[in-house]
């Protein structure tokens, strides 16, 4: 125990020095700590999943008995690579990923119908994707998503989803000329950062109302909050989790979640004070309310909690959860389309302005779901750039509550994450003719083909080779609202502006990590006015 005690302070001091000489990153202390941990406790550490059980995919260096600081950082730096491999080195066939958090195993195909419709009792997304983040740390936990929240969103944007096409297209307009301007010649800017902003204060008026979407301090505690729960979750997903409490403490990023959830609840809560109110007091008229396209986040939240969940605390927590998952995610997807369009302007960009004009015409107000549901080809683009480069290469991710014996006698353990290799499902020859090869109207063509009967070509349907948004009982709730704001927001940017690349330049690569795929928010796309078009 002392020896125990002078590697602790020695680790505290070690943190100390960091923070005051700011020379140091947090994955210095994880390494030092990480061999702390391997010199004084290696004999304790135990596989959840015994090894002879399924492959493990593994490096060979992994052998190495300093593994367990090359496990995590391989698993960090070459996670997509380690997943592409891992789906040709084993098809068919159940495997283990070197996942550092938890244990990880990936499921044949055969398994998708069987894995996404068990209830949530027994496998869990919302568990897996707290898990994902170190919910426990970050407080993006099991709460956020809880089923009060799903069914929330699921009324709103599912049930609801015509109700929220004019509120979310005023707000993208209202909000895109605050963000871009007019550029007579090539300008080059970074449109990741720009296009959060837009995302984010659109969500926002579907999940706040106009009494906050419009507020500065609202749009930049929910982009605080996301920024910092990602990069606090990166940092301690490459400890063990017995080293956690000590990197939590030391890193800056989980005091700046927690000061942003101040803020967000000290903004909402005089906003859900107001709508418990109206609810018990004045019956009438939130009955009236609950018909009318004024029903937000907020109002459905407040509808659908149990009475010992009707408090603020909680209900800002949720929307909290709410809006970081609709605002990154929506967001990154636009800036590939971007991305897409940019390295191929003149084969996508006529094709998808002649569908825009020939459905909307020369007038972009009033825009009905209608109308974007007609527009094949831009549905299909959407879905081809998400193919290419989804939030993550893994889909369908579960953690199990409970012990389950698959059809085939398989045994996973409870507490397992498990999920399917998606993207690389996606991108293999079994479902896609040239499959590694971007074609933006791919699905369009397929649901056109009435020779064939094809199933899940639309941007937010799923199957087997486009599992994305998941699939099942338990798919992305958020999926239309995602889709909604996606297409206003590309339309938009075909309506106003030509695109490309610096010369000699092709598609930029996106940052991945983990089995994350990110755009890079620093490259710089090329803008122009449309020399015609509307007027922006």
């Amino acid at each position: 125990m002392q020896i125990l005690s002078c590697w602790g302070s020695i680790a505290f001091e070690k943190v100390r020095h960091i923070q005051e000489t700011e020379r140091y990153t947090i994955a210095t202390l994880s390494i030092i700590t990480l061999f702390v941990l391997w010199v004084s406790a290696s004999k304790y550490i135990r596989l959840i999943i015994p090894e002879d059980r399924y492959p493990l995919v593994f490096d060979a260096q992994e052998r190495f008995p300093l593994s367990l600081i090359y496990k995590p950082l391989n698993w960090f730096k070459n996670g997509p690579r380690i997943i592409h491999d891992a789906y040709e080195k084993y098809p068919g066939i159940i495997y283990r990923l070197p996942s550092t958090d938890r244990p990880s195993i990936v499921l044949p195909a055969r398994f998708l119908d069987e894995i996404s419709n068990l209830p949530d009792s027994i496998a869990s997304n919302s568990h897996a994707t707290a898990d994902f983040f170190v919910g426990a740390w970050t407080t993006l936990d099991t709460d956020a998503f809880s089923h009060t929240t799903l069914e929330t969103i699921r009324t709103q944007y599912i049930s609801k989803i015509g109700q929220q096409v004019g509120p979310a297209s005023d707000e993208a307009d209202y909000v895109f000329g605050r963000y871009f301007s007019s550029y007579e010649d090539w300008t080059p800017i970074a449109p990741q950062p720009k296009i959060m902003r837009i995302v984010t204060q659109t969500i926002a008026r579907t999940i706040a109302g106009t009494e906050i979407c419009r507020k500065p301090e609202w749009v930049e505690s929910v982009i605080g909050y996301a920024q910092n729960v990602f990069t606090a979750a990166v940092y301690l997903k490459l400890v063990p989790r017995v080293m956690r409490p000590l990197v939590a403490v030391f890193t800056p990023y989980i005091y700046r979640i927690y000061s942003y959830r101040r803020k967000i609840r000290k903004i909402i809560s005089p906003v859900i004070e107001q709508r418990l109110f109206w609810r018990h007091q004045q019956p009438e008229f939130w009955a009236a309310r609950l018909k009318s396209e004024e029903m937000s986040t907020v109002d459905w939240l407040v509808e659908y909690s149990p009475p010992d969940e009707a408090v603020p605390e909680i209900m800002a927590h949720r929307l909290t959860g709410v809006s970081f998952g609709a605002s990154h995610t929506t967001s990154n997807h636009i800036t590939n389309c971007l991305f897409e369009l940019a390295a191929d302007f003149d084969r996508w960009a006529p094709p998808l302005r002649e569908e825009i004009d020939t459905i909307l015409g020369p007038n972009m107000t009033n825009v009905t779901n209608a109308d974007l549901s007609k527009m094949w080809k831009l549905d299909s683009f959407m879905k081809e750039a998400q193919r290419f480069h989804p939030p993550a290469k893994l889909s369908v991710n579960r953690t199990l509550l409970e012990p389950y014996e698959l059809s085939s006698g398989d045994h996973i353990p409870k507490g397992s994450h498990i999920s399917l290799a998606g993207v690389p499902m996606s991108m293999s020859e079994q479902y896609f003719a040239d499959a590694t090869t971007f074609d933006g109207f791919r699905f369009e063509r397929l649901r056109r083909d009435h020779g064939k009967k094809y199933s899940g070509l639309q941007f937010t349907s799923s199957y087997a080779g486009s599992l994305h948004f998941g699939h099942g009982r338990q798919m992305c709730p958020g999926r239309f609202m995602g889709s909604l704001i996606s297409k206003l927001l590309v339309i938009k940017f075909l309506q106003c502006y030509d695109l490309k690349l610096r010369a000699k330049e092709s598609r930029p690569d996106n940052i991945m990590f983990f089995d994350m795929d990110y755009p890079n928010p620093d490259y710089e796309v090329l803008f122009r006015d449309r020399k015609v078009g509307i007027s922006c």
